[in-house]
């Protein structure tokens, strides 16, 4: 299993991440993962529909979930529930080793009723956009069950008996959840608006992407003024309009860098840089080393 971080899931209309399964019809993924290799020891900030679970093997990683900050020391972890926003990193720039998993729910929604008042009892309680998981107690039973089900990775994606394990260890990670994490006492409270506003803009961040975006486009998309918006954005995402933009930019460049036969130049324009020198200089910024050199150690990974 290829334990580089992978940086080139693409991303749907609403700037919801579009999950590079390890195999694309079976809506589940699992790597082992090395904070290092991400620019600057940190993820970009982003969210899907699936539950994400990171498992804490050597080191410690602070987590991000809608704004609010998490530790997870050595042997621990955490489950996102499904649409929050959230990003890893480590201020320190200390060494991290990692366990991510993604479990689509879309794989226990055979049954509509059991889909409605059990999985969504999970993933719409609006009293848990997160839960951290501590090797002790029925917590630890979660934590064994994701080694279990990252073990069954190890073989072929599309091995029909690994697809089994997932979906055992998947389902005793669902009961566990639903039997105790905490659960609302009302209807399910709607999102924040700060936090739908700072989806609409990052969706039109990755709608714009090509063109020039000035922090006035930015603003406005979300019906809000200049200072508001990088109050949001440094409140939610620790960085600046401006500087998200590019760290989404460099993201999505890599599918193309690691394409073969495209100039650098060309990759450069598209995705909104003003040239190939500065896309290169940016790149070494944040990635440590020069766009064709990041395509060399890959092409010989």
């Amino acid at each position: 299993m290829n334990i580089t971080a992978r940086y080139c899931s693409a991303f749907n209309p609403d700037a919801s991440e579009t999950v590079a399964y390890n195999n694309p019809l079976f809506p589940a993924y699992a790597r082992y993962g090395i904070l290092s290799t991400y620019p600057d020891y940190s993820a970009i900030s982003h969210w899907h529909e699936d539950l994400e679970f990171v498992l804490i093997r050597k080191g410690k990683m602070t987590y991000n979930v809608n704004g609010e900050l998490i530790e997870l020391p050595e042997n621990s972890g955490i489950m996102v529930n499904s649409r929050q926003l959230h990003y890893g990193f480590s201020k320190e720039h200390e060494e991290c080793e990692f366990i991510c998993i993604l479990l689509s729910p879309e794989l226990l929604k055979g049954n509509e009723w059991f889909y409605e008042n059990c999985m969504e009892h999970i993933t719409r309680n609006a009293a848990c956009p997160y839960h951290c998981l501590n090797p002790e107690g029925w917590e630890a039973a979660v934590l064994e069950r994701l080694y279990s089900l990252y073990h069954s990775f190890s073989g072929s994606p599309t091995d029909p008996l690994s697809c089994f394990e997932v979906m055992e260890d998947f389902i005793a990670v669902m009961k566990l959840l639903y039997e105790n994490l905490p659960t609302e006492t009302s209807r399910p409270v709607k999102e924040s608006a700060e936090l739908s506003t700072l989806r609409t803009m990052i969706g039109y961040i990755e709608e714009h992407l090509s063109e020039h975006i000035t922090l006035e486009d930015i603003a406005l998309s979300g019906a809000v003024c200049k200072s508001k918006c990088s109050l949001l954005f440094k409140k939610y995402l620790n960085d600046t309009p401006i500087t998200y933009t590019t760290k989404l930019r460099l993201k999505k460049s890599l599918a193309s860098l690691l394409t073969p036969g495209k100039s650098i130049t060309d990759i450069a324009y598209e995705y909104g840089f003003c040239g190939a020198s500065y896309y290169c200089e940016t790149f070494r910024k944040y990635y440590g080393s020069s766009p064709l050199a990041y395509r060399k150690i890959y092409e010989n990974a």
